[in-house]
């Protein structure tokens, strides 16, 4: 396997506490090979770390925050308006992004839940989310006016980099369920890159108005299908619109029953998919996002891999 990508890389996160106890994800000359291998491409973390050793790790700031407003969207499901600080805002809107968040009267970090970015309001500071509140992590949040907020994290779907690449082409958004929250920045960034963006929704899933609307707003054009019955409408439309990425918002199953049509078509498409796995602390330390793939342990709150790899190995 290629040398693994990390979401932090080059970032003001990096280098972190993996890269000081030699287990970067990133880079082997501080991990076990003591090989540099990296294909440098402007940030050299050996080099930084090598030369700061005494400086501390910037780590990621928890704050805790209003909750401006909140409504229920579904059954059991809320849409929360959170004000958040300035410097967090940018970095949100990142493809991927997610943050912690923690219910007010709790203290320990084992209280944090990962809960992905739906859209951000630059002009009034707000982080907009959605909660389904099934277990202790996320039940406490909607009782309180306040909660912690932790971040920015960017590890939120695997195949980043084809996403902020890809420019002036045709591209395709498959979503089903609440994973459908994470698109808007995928879509967003697409746009902004000068592609052209249509959108599939799975009908038989949960169907977000307020996600619906906002991918309305940004000018993608949006078509209700069912995954299971309209797989040769698919592959034709991808076929004939010449798509170049196609990106999969679902639970795993669904993202394997898109990979195996858009493969179908061509092998070759860029094919990005939300990121499942289970994510505790967002810093590769804890290990419960971790997973096998090609015989190689790879932190997925982190590790940008490859979307195929990764859809195969499990």
């Amino acid at each position: 396997m290629k040398t693994l990508s990390c979401a932090d890389s080059g970032s003001k996160y990096c280098p972190c506490h993996l890269a000081y106890s030699n287990d970067c994800i990133r880079c082997n000359m501080l991990n076990k090979n003591k090989t540099c291998d990296c294909m440098w491409q402007g940030v050299c973390i050996y080099n930084e770390v090598k030369h700061n050793k005494n400086s501390p790790v910037v780590q990621r700031s928890e704050y805790l925050c209003d909750i401006e407003s909140m409504k229920v969207v579904e059954d059991n499901t809320y849409l929360i308006r959170i004000k958040i600080p300035k410097e967090l805002l940018k970095d949100l809107r990142s493809p991927g992004a997610y943050v912690l968040i923690k219910r007010k009267d709790k203290e320990s970090d084992i209280f944090s839940a990962p809960i992905s970015v739906m859209d951000v309001d630059l002009d009034k500071n707000i982080l907009e989310v959605i909660v389904r509140p099934i277990g202790i992590k996320t039940k406490g949040i909607i009782n309180f006016n306040q909660v912690y907020i932790k971040g920015p994290y960017f590890n939120g779907l695997f195949g980043i980099k084809d996403i902020k690449s890809t420019s002036k082409s045709n591209c395709l958004i498959i979503l089903n369920g609440l994973s459908q929250v994470n698109s808007i920045n995928v879509i967003r960034r697409l746009i902004e890159n000068g592609n052209k963006v249509d959108v599939f929704i799975n009908h038989n899933g949960v169907i977000l108005d307020n996600v619906v609307q906002k991918i309305y707003d940004l000018g993608a054009n949006i078509y209700h299908i069912d995954i299971a019955q309209d797989k040769e409408f698919i592959s034709d439309y991808i076929k004939s619109n010449y798509i170049k990425l196609v990106y999969s918002g679902g639970s795993n199953h669904f993202n394997k029953s898109v990979m195996d049509i858009v493969d179908y078509v061509d092998e070759n498409i860029k094919l990005a998919v939300s990121n499942n796995n289970l994510i505790c602390c967002g810093e590769g330390i804890c290990g419960a996002c971790s997973i096998d793939l090609n015989g190689v342990k790879v932190k997925t709150c982190k590790t940008q891999v490859n979307s195929r790899e990764y859809l195969k190995s499990i």
